[in-house]
């Protein structure tokens, strides 16, 4: 016994372990591979199956090294590293064997390298060259796979919406089983059979459809799996690569756009991994979306409205009609008649310069960027803000050992995120906490999952807090007068209301108590509820009961690329104080004048308070969560001018249509969720005749005889010390009173609605992309299987969702996690206009469903 405690001391005060490789001493972490430890140290080590972020198995014997005092060559991916041991990675015999290794792959692989869409990137074809293998040994006739109903020349099958699989260029290396189930958390594919008629094929019945399935085309270290986006449309050495950002969510992963310079033309993104954000693994609206940029349906030319129609126009005669009409407006009613919208997916010059073209040069405070949610705080110093302006570090989600997700599907919201939870959970055991009014994807690696009652959501929080004061967990001196800030404010109460049991409340609360480092996350459910500040209220007093932000972090998640950006640089009606002081100082001044958000400014141009309007990379027809509001609003204006890279619903009412560049066709800046700044870089010329929104902005602000910058260096300046500035609004100090507002249901409309994204789209853009159209290419409503049943409907029959204000008719799709009657319905696509079902003062849209016969 005494032996064994002395040993568990002795390892655990050695941290680090000293190998010889070739002849030469490395010194590396305790538990790393021989393999990791020599690529830690520049040294060359082949493999087909082994992927840094997932787990080893030793699959294609590739990574084989001679150790001494071994008996067999020893696979350097599953081998840890020792103190004193000595490897070898170059012998004459490691040499043999990784040429055997390559002989058997090569027996039964198909010479068809001229013809496979990995020629060039192919690692098969690499080694085998590297190693001089360029004849077989074997004369007998290859094993092929061949379905009884598929016999083509290539022996290709199509097993998902973008995925081309060639079993027979398989070497088994199982990197695409592995990462699919576990990174994503999918099994919609598998290796079926054994030995060498081991194949790989999806799920009986199924395709690969996930959202990540990209990722498995691009692990693939031979042709066996390829995806029709980029087959046989160019070879990737007539290809440049350059470095961009993912423009859909506001994680920013990074990537690499694959263009040829003389078409002007992207043919492929892939994944640039960043240890720091994406891992490497990125969703497949990022993958895909990139297709939006060379669309034929891009806007080509300025439009101008010229009886009741949109024709084309010059750049100029654009700019000058809007400078006309718009000092108009500004001369007879005052620059305060003005607002604008503009897009948080811009990058922070298009954003500083519509903040100061707005402030400096038409005397205006009426910028936000917030239009798709109900009902916005008007002080932007409020407790929601506070824990808007939290950003969270993308990698401390691995390393915590309590992760709480709240009021968000992750997987439709924050791809990157869920991937981050997942691998958690895989790689470090942590314990997983879902709390949301309906089942999601996510929460099946959580040790509890709770789906509480629709529309009690700060109920739930209070729940938790009063748990932690029974079990006495909490900070002490905190919990003396919360029952007073509550109603109810007893346990059992709140137990009814919410549909969560005492018990579960209770093992909440020891999650976050017990948790040496926690992460809690707070989505999408919460930010676009009317009842956000209540809610982030009773956040505010579970964080000062248990401490929360001071053992880890806590924070509501933004949507957009760059809505951090936003923020820190002002693009507010009111922004943070410190900012605004430094606006302030930048600009001589800010006009002293009336701010209104998006709400008052609709709400000011149904008056007709408001006569002037430009939306910028918006459509808030599509996404403003109550379609008539907006309708009436931008349908009263006197002059509306919209710039964006489609036609759509919002462009069909503007006197004037400006086409802006996307993202890809200039250099810009965005600030991710954690407040990293980073470069994305031209790839392609503007498309058609078209400008990024810095431009139109510069050019318009010239129309005005009031340039915006003397030089690029001073724009640059000003965002420099703006970004400076901590826009960081601190959270409570005190325990906050909770106000809770309920819904009066309108009899007959019952039923919960939630709009939200698909799990392959985002925004207003990505149903542009073909590639993503493949997997989900119009709306549903996505509800419970026994929800069907109570209305007699199956998977695409066609179904009439109504609210009180609205109908639409979509097909039906059975979910496999929801479980409560609740139905989803995705905001993505245009030809369905789902915010017409909703109106902006509702805490919960309800609706009635009713099957629709033929």
């Amino acid at each position: 016994m005494i032996e064994n405690m002395n040993q568990e001391v002795k390892e655990k005060a050695v941290a680090t372990v000293t190998l010889t490789i070739n002849g030469q001493e490395y010194t590396v972490s305790k538990g790393t591979t021989v393999l990791e430890a020599a690529l830690q140290n520049g040294i060359n080590i082949p493999t087909f199956c082994w992927h840094p972020k997932l787990k080893s198995v030793g699959a294609c014997r590739m990574c084989y090294v001679e150790i001494e005092k071994m008996r067999n060559l020893m696979v350097s991916c599953a081998t840890e590293a020792a103190d004193g041991m000595v490897v070898y990675t170059e012998s004459e015999k490691v040499l043999q064997a990784r040429k055997a290794v390559l002989a058997f792959i090569l027996a039964n692989h198909p010479l068809d390298c001229p013809t496979c869409d990995k020629g060039g990137e192919c690692e098969l074809q690499n080694l085998t060259f590297a190693h001089g293998v360029d004849d077989s040994r074997f004369e007998f006739q290859k094993n092929r796979f061949v379905d009884e109903d598929t016999n083509t020349t290539f022996d290709d099958k199509k097993i998902g919406p973008e995925i081309i699989l060639n079993r027979n260029r398989c070497v088994l290396c199982y990197k695409c089983v592995r990462a699919n189930k576990e990174a994503f958390g999918e099994l919609d594919l598998g290796a079926y059979e054994r030995g060498n008629i081991t194949e790989i094929h999806p799920a009986p019945g199924q395709q690969v459809d996930n959202p990540f399935s990209g990722n498995l085309v691009e692990i693939c270290p031979v042709g066996a799996l390829t995806s029709s986006d980029w087959r046989y449309k160019i070879r990737v050495w007539l290809t440049q690569t350059v470095e961009g950002i993912d423009n859909f969510t506001s994680s920013g992963s990074n990537i690499l756009f694959s263009k040829e310079e003389h078409k002007n033309k992207i043919y492929r993104v892939t994944s640039r991994c960043n240890d720091d954000i994406d891992d490497g693994w990125i969703p497949d609206a990022v993958r895909y979306g990139y297709q939006i940029v060379n669309s034929s349906e891009r806007i080509k030319n300025p439009l101008i409205k010229k009886d009741g129609k949109q024709v084309e126009v010059t750049w100029d005669e654009a700019l000058v009609y809007i400078h006309k009409r718009l000092s108009e407006i500004k001369d007879k009613m005052g620059s305060v008649c003005i607002g604008g919208f503009v897009s948080s997916s811009l990058d922070n010059k298009s954003l500083h310069s519509f903040n100061k073209f707005y402030r400096k040069v038409l005397k205006s405070n009426n910028v936000d960027f917030r239009t798709d949610y109900r009902m916005l705080p008007k002080d932007e110093n409020s407790v929601f803000s506070a824990f808007s302006s939290q950003s969270i570090k993308i990698t401390d989600i691995d390393d915590s050992d309590a992760i709480f997700v709240f009021g968000s599907d992750l997987l439709r919201e924050h791809p990157n995120e869920y991937l981050r939870v997942r691998k958690a959970y895989q790689f470090n055991s942590a314990k997983i906490y879902s709390l949301n009014p309906y089942a999601v994807k996510a929460a099946d690696v959580a040790l509890l999952e709770d789906i509480y009652k629709v529309g009690f959501d700060e109920h739930v929080l209070n729940g938790i807090a009063l748990a932690g004061i029974e079990e006495g967990i909490v900070v002490s001196d905190k919990a003396t007068g919360f029952k007073d800030k509550i109603s109810p404010n007893t346990l059992n109460e709140i137990s009814k209301l919410t549909g969560i049991s005492e018990n579960n409340f209770k093992i909440f609360a020891h999650a976050i108590a017990d948790s040496k480092k926690i992460t809690f996350l707070i989505g999408e459910i919460v930010v676009r509820s009317r009842e956000r500040e209540s809610i982030a209220k009773a956040l505010a007093n579970l964080n000062l009961l248990f401490g929360i932000n001071s053992k880890g972090q806590i924070a509501i998640l933004p949507r957009n690329a760059n809505t951090v950006g936003a923020k820190k640089l002002g693009l507010l009606p009111n922004p943070e104080q410190n900012v605004k002081n430094q606006l302030s100082q930048l600009w001589d001044g800010l006009p002293d004048c009336e701010a209104w958000n998006t709400d008052s400014m609709l709400a000011q141009m149904k008056k007709e308070e408001i006569s002037g309007m430009i939306i910028m990379g918006l459509n808030p027809m599509m996404l403003y969560p109550d379609r008539e509001f907006v309708k009436e609003g931008l349908g009263k204006l006197d002059f509306l001018v919209v710039s964006d890279l489609f036609e759509t619903e919002t462009t069909e009412l503007a006197d004037v249509v400006l086409p802006m560049s996307s993202w890809a066709e200039y250099d810009g800046e965005y600030i991710n969720l954690e407040g990293k700044i980073q470069s994305s870089y031209k790839a392609v010329n503007y498309i058609e005749n078209s400008k990024p929104a810095f431009d139109i902005i510069k050019l318009l602000s010239e129309k005005f005889g009031n340039p915006l910058f003397e030089n690029d260096a001073l724009v640059n300046e000003e965002i420099e010390k703006l970004l400076e500035q901590n826009s960081n609004i601190s959270l409570p100090t005190e325990l906050q009173d909770v106000n809770t507002g309920e819904d009066n249901i309108d009899e007959g409309y019952e039923i919960p609605l939630f709009v939200c994204n698909d799990p392959h789209h985002f925004g207003h853009w990505s149903e542009k992309s073909p590639s993503l159209v493949k997997f989900c290419g119009e709306a549903y409503a996505e509800m419970s299987p026994d929800l069907a049943e109570k209305f007699n409907l199956k998977e695409n029959d066609s179904v009439r969702v109504e609210s009180p204000v609205g109908k639409i008719i979509v097909p039906v799709k059975i979910s496999e996690h929801i479980e409560n009657d609740v139905v989803l319905i995705p905001r993505n696509f245009a030809a369905v206009s789902v915010t017409s079902l909703m109106m902006r003062k509702k805490r919960i849209d309800r609706i009635k469903l009713s099957r629709v016969d033929d």
